[in-house]
């Protein structure tokens, strides 16, 4: 199934804040999904993308995941692994978002790239600990790098497979609450990721998957998640899958969200009174 097909399936399914029963998921949407306001950092984290988009300096990549579907160049510039590696801006600045609503503390992201996305979900809570995993070396050394422009003190970025950093991280933290998992686009990997992630987990952990919708591949390790016992609430929203285990409803939910804009005959419009 191509792309295209992909979203049309999702957009028919998908719901708006005003088809929702649940207060959780509305609050959710209405002060993340749907929130428009600039923050405070965004101006520094923009001017940061901005100077990698027009950097040429060449990197060996050695990617251990499913690799980029448009470059598969083993050296790549700077500014073309912001173009087709790097979640975009708007993304970014949700993730921003997420954290800065949701506070969770213990963070985990498998896939720093750049360090783009780190820093966005690092910045909102400075003072707790922000852990990230990277497989390519010259990438970390660069994140490393952007991490310093930006005074980000409270990173730890770990080198190599993950099959090697993610045990040792994990039980260094010991309790998660919160996992951004972007590290490889494969069903097998990323379902072990979630497994082992999940053992040092809680009620209140927040899972985040990028790209659910990159291939069949991914989709059919989006569907296995969504079905797992511990499970009890999952967000569709297209190029991100959010992943709940504790929900204010008893049966499980799984719920595509799109913005109200796309869907304007969704909105719900209040009655007027009669004129006495």
């Amino acid at each position: 199934m191509s792309a295209i097909l992909r979203f049309i399936k999702f957009y028919w399914r998908s719901e708006t804040k005003h088809n929702i029963k649940s207060s959780f998921v509305v609050s959710l949407i209405e002060n993340v999904f749907e929130d428009n306001r600039t923050y405070y950092d965004f101006s520094a984290l923009r001017r940061l993308r901005n100077i990698l988009e027009q950097d040429n300096t060449k990197l060996k990549i050695n990617d251990l995941g499913a690799g980029s579907k448009t470059i598969k160049n083993k050296e790549r510039s700077i500014k073309s692994i912001v173009k087709s590696a790097v979640s975009p801006q708007w993304q970014c600045e949700f993730l921003f978002r997420l954290v800065h609503y949701l506070q969770p503390k213990n963070r985990l992201e498998l896939g720093t790239s750049l360090g783009l996305s780190s820093l966005h979900q690092y910045i909102p809570l400075r003072e707790a600990p922000f852990y990230t995993l990277e497989g390519c070396p010259s990438l970390a050394k660069t994140a490393k790098f952007n991490f310093k422009k930006l005074k980000a003190k409270n990173i730890e970025l770990c080198v190599g497979d993950f099959s090697k950093t993610l045990p040792a991280v994990l039980e260094k933290i010991e309790r998660l609450d919160y996992v951004f998992i972007d590290g490889n686009h494969q069903k097998s990997p990323t379902l072990s990721y979630f497994e082992q992630c999940l053992y040092y987990s809680h009620s209140d952990t927040i899972f985040v998957f990028d790209d659910i919708h990159w291939s069949a591949d991914m989709e059919s390790a989006w569907n296995d998640i969504k079905q797992h016992p511990k499970v009890k609430l999952t967000i569709d929203l297209f190029y991100m899958g959010l992943v709940f285990l504790s929900y204010d409803k008893e049966e499980k939910d799984h719920i595509n969200i799109i913005p109200t804009k796309y869907k304007p005959w969704k909105m719900k419009f209040k009655k007027l009174s009669p004129l006495s």
